[in-house]
């Protein structure tokens, strides 16, 4: 078959099925968008199960408690600035805040630091702090004051903090939490990294990743819909299109629409020929074929009603969709070969294109 047949008959498909088709294309899409979905869900959710039993089964470590968190400038630079974010949380009105609230001391703690000259890392900012991974760009925000459960305490409070917009150099920027507090555990400790593969998942649910889902999923369901749309002719006992039938090469493969009469006559009786026999399954209403009998073709809807005396210069079957049997199609076929005469397949089509 010639690509102009193929893409020809497909868009005939999509014009007949567009209802169908578009009904396809949406189930397939919000499934395809839901199987993305459901990998991202489910792994928040197991990280977030792991971390509050985690917590629980460390209640008495003493492993620092930490929140993570994204931050950028209002035109979308990433804010990098680790001394003034700090400076900002601990603020002398910050701490004593958070002292009332959790019922730990924070400000003896940060005092003796500063006096001990704590040598402070990128990692690790000591009693109170944040730190930048540069690679995802990601804060976390730790608490190592005391006990886990007094750690979690104050990584609350300034969660909330950041939450309720509480912290004024944040004001004119955007800020995404990407996780809950929590308490580190020792395989987090032993493996920073871990911190970093665990945030790459949770910020892979956000609005841009949403889009592009969004977008694989509409192509992909319209993909799926076309190539669902394109089988079914396949196990349908009626022929539909051209795709669904075979013809060889050597054979004359034309389609016409079935309003046109003169161009259908044409195909019909060129070259012209007294011995020339017409098959056609069955007569609709929607052709005329009386003056093809008044110009000496046979039509007979099977081979075998041919008399065995009767010369054949060429033989055309005539192919109504939705009319025509795949069966007897083949049938026909395969009793032609004995005659080893030129074959024509003419394929009517309803005007709609």
């Amino acid at each position: 078959m010639d690509s102009h047949t193929l893409v020809k008959e497909i868009k005939r498909l999509l014009i007949t099925n567009k209802k169908r088709a578009l009904l396809f294309a949406i189930v397939f899409s919000l499934l395809l968008f839901a199987m993305q979905l459901v990998p991202i869900i489910t792994t928040q959710i197991s990280l977030r199960n792991s971390d509050n039993e985690k917590t629980s089964e460390t209640a008495d470590s003493e492993n620092p408690a930490i929140f993570e968190m994204y931050i950028e400038y209002e035109n979308g630079s990433v804010y990098t600035n680790t001394l003034l974010l700090e400076e900002a949380m601990k603020t002398d009105a910050n701490i004593q805040a958070a002292e009332e609230a959790t019922g730990v001391e924070i400000s003896d703690l940060i005092e003796m630091e500063e006096k001990t000259n704590y040598p402070k890392t990128a990692r690790d900012r000591g009693v109170l702090g944040a730190s930048r991974n540069e690679a995802s760009n990601i804060w976390v925000f730790s608490s190592r004051v005391g006990t886990e459960k007094e750690n979690l305490a104050v990584v609350k409070f300034f969660y909330e903090l950041v939450e309720t917009d509480g912290l004024d150099l944040l004001n004119n920027k955007e800020t995404y939490i990407i996780s809950e507090p929590r308490i580190l555990t020792d395989e987090d400790l032993s493996n920073p990294e871990s911190l970093v593969t665990q945030n790459e998942k949770v910020v892979t649910f956000n609005i841009k990743n949403l889009v592009i889902s969004a977008g694989i999923s509409i192509v992909g369901g319209i993909m799926a819909a076309v190539f669902l749309l394109f089988l079914q002719p396949f196990f349908n006992k009626k022929i539909k299109y051209a795709f669904n039938y075979n013809w060889n090469e050597e054979d004359i493969f034309v389609m016409v629409e079935s309003e046109n009469q003169a161009g259908l006559e044409r195909a019909v009786l060129l070259p012209q020929s007294t011995n020339k026999v017409l098959l056609v399954q069955e007569k609709n209403e929607k052709l005329d074929l009386s003056s093809y009998s008044e110009k000496g073709l046979q039509i007979i809807d099977d081979i075998t009603k041919l008399n065995l005396d009767k010369e054949v210069d060429e033989v055309v079957i005539l192919i109504q969709p939705d009319v025509t049997d795949r069966t007897w199609y083949n049938e026909q076929r395969e009793l032609l070969k004995v005659y080893r005469k030129p074959l024509k397949v003419i394929q009517v089509n309803d005007g709609i294109l």
